[in-house]
């Protein structure tokens, strides 16, 4: 357990920066007030874990309806990375 505001604030910011790269006009936690972040941040406690084993699971919303389905398909299609367009024809291919 990592109780460190600034190491909290650094891990958000990297992972928020890692995840929205893919978008045209990415936001970034420093669009935000920052008291607000101040806030959040004093909420958070962080975690570091050691992987020691992965098990995955195929999870492509197969348990969703054909049009929730759709939507997510035509989303991945929208942010045209190849991971996601990868993707995308994968799902198409399940159904």
């Amino acid at each position: 357990m990592i109780d460190d505001a600034a190491w909290v604030r650094e891990q958000s910011g990297s992972l928020t920066k890692q995840q929205e790269s893919v978008f045209g006009s990415p936001w970034s936690i420093a669009d935000t007030p920052p008291d607000f972040i101040e806030r959040l941040t004093s909420s958070i406690v962080g975690v570091e874990l050691t992987i020691i084993r992965l098990l995955g699971k195929w999870k492509i919303s197969q348990n969703q309806p054909e049009q929730n389905r759709d939507g997510v398909i035509q989303g991945l299609r929208t942010q045209g990375t190849h991971q996601a367009l990868e993707l995308a024809e994968s799902m198409e291919k399940y159904f």
